[in-house]
């Protein structure tokens, strides 16, 4: 029986026009009606994650979201933080000294803020933050520090600027951080171990949850990690086939409402 549902939104619970469609919120609904717990478990940071549940309108005073790609885990009730991971103020230090010799801004979060370090944010910036529902703000090294904790970090630019970064320094970045190509115009960097998988298990053993009775559903390289950690680990028709193999079974696309197929098939009707 399933007790935990973890779902990304990107490609997987919103639509490509970044909609939810009435079937998945109703499904969404369903599942806490029965008694399951729903988690929002995405990369976006909070102020993209909040809209999204003012939205469907969860009446639990118990729903939690896993943001920052694993990074930090909140109570969505009242927004307050339960668990967390970081930057460490060398890992920022190291940051600022690569952004002097790169093209791909890096941005970085806070709690609240979408933070570009030592540059005016770029329009392709401001069209992401946009997209997350805020507004890029640049700051120096010294402002920065002073706003730990900072959760994570990612480089932005056209695809062919992060495949030539890529090319030149993950293998650098691996060696310090957990990176994750999320995105064509987006090169992630988290604290290493930490991934949407560290946070989802955190939280599950807070709860006493069980692995075996998880289902996460996602779509993206990101995903990857919390799909093979979940006991049933669906991908979205609309993913890579190399996420498909690593999942124990396919839904339907995001056009198609795919989260609201895998919750019917895989927790409501198995409840009856």
């Amino acid at each position: 029986m399933i007790r935990l549902i973890a779902i990304d939104l990107d490609g997987t619970l919103l639509s490509p026009d970044k909609t939810i469609s009435p079937a998945n919120k109703q499904a969404l609904l369903d599942a806490e009606a029965a008694g399951v717990h729903v988690v929002i478990c995405t990369g976006r940071p909070l102020s993209g994650v909040r809209p999204i549940f003012e939205e469907i309108g969860f009446r639990s005073n118990h729903s939690y979201s896993v943001i920052n790609n694993g990074c930090t885990t909140v109570n969505s009730s009242d927004w307050s933080v339960i668990s967390y991971d970081a930057l460490s103020e060398e890992d920022l230090v190291y940051l600022d000294q690569l952004t002097q010799e790169i093209r791909p801004q890096l941005s970085l979060f806070d709690l609240n803020r979408y933070i570009i370090l030592n540059q005016e944010p770029s329009e392709i910036a401001k069209m992401d933050a946009g997209i997350v529902s805020t507004v890029p703000v640049a700051l120096g090294l010294e402002e920065l520090l002073e706003a730990q904790p900072i959760f994570q970090g990612m480089f932005i630019d056209q695809k062919e600027q992060i495949d030539a970064f890529q090319e030149t320094y993950e293998d650098a970045l691996a060696q310090r951080f957990h990176t994750i190509r999320s995105q064509p115009i987006l090169f992630e960097i988290l604290p290493k171990g930490v991934n949407k998988a560290t946070g989802l298990r955190a939280l599950a053993d807070h709860l006493g949850i069980p692995r075996e009775q998880v289902m996460a559903i996602g779509d993206e390289n990101n995903d990857i990690e919390m799909i093979e950690y979940a006991g049933l680990g669906v991908a979205m028709g609309n993913a890579p086939s190399a996420i498909k193999a690593l999942a124990d079974v396919t839904t339907t696309s995001n056009e198609e409402d795919g989260v609201a197929t895998a919750i019917k098939r895989y927790v409501l009707q198995a409840q009856n």
